[in-house]
């Protein structure tokens, strides 16, 4: 019984660092940074929960546990509340550089501008 725990702990651990490993992936995008980050934050108590299955320790798989569904909870709200995964319509984003334009380097602006001449 305590092979198999043991067995069953490492693929938790694997899971869960897989987990992080993708969320530090996604974080690495300007799209999914904000979802990225969230989701590697996520797995971070897995891996904690994993390791108290590994070393048979009640208490940190316990805290490691209830800490990954309340980081779950979060990541739920956090990914309705924002929008989710839905993308932005082009003319939101045009809007936005419309309105930013001042903040751009003159390389930015010249290139978003090169076919505009003066008269």
């Amino acid at each position: 019984m305590s092979f198999l725990m043991t067995v069953f702990g490492y693929l938790a651990l694997a899971v869960s660092l897989a987990g992080v490993a993708f969320g530090v992936f996604m974080a690495a995008s300007s799209k999914t940074r904000d979802t990225g980050k969230y989701f590697a934050l996520w797995w971070v108590p897995g891996a904690a929960a994993a390791s108290g299955i590994i070393m048979r320790d009640i208490v940190t798989f316990t805290i490691g546990f209830a800490c990954f569904c309340v980081a779950g909870v979060v990541f739920a709200f956090e990914a309705r509340g924002s929008g989710g995964m839905k993308r932005s319509s082009g003319s939101k984003t045009k809007k936005k550089r419309a309105t930013r334009s001042s903040e751009n380097t003159t390389t930015e602006n010249e290139r978003r501008n090169y076919r505009r001449r003066a008269s």
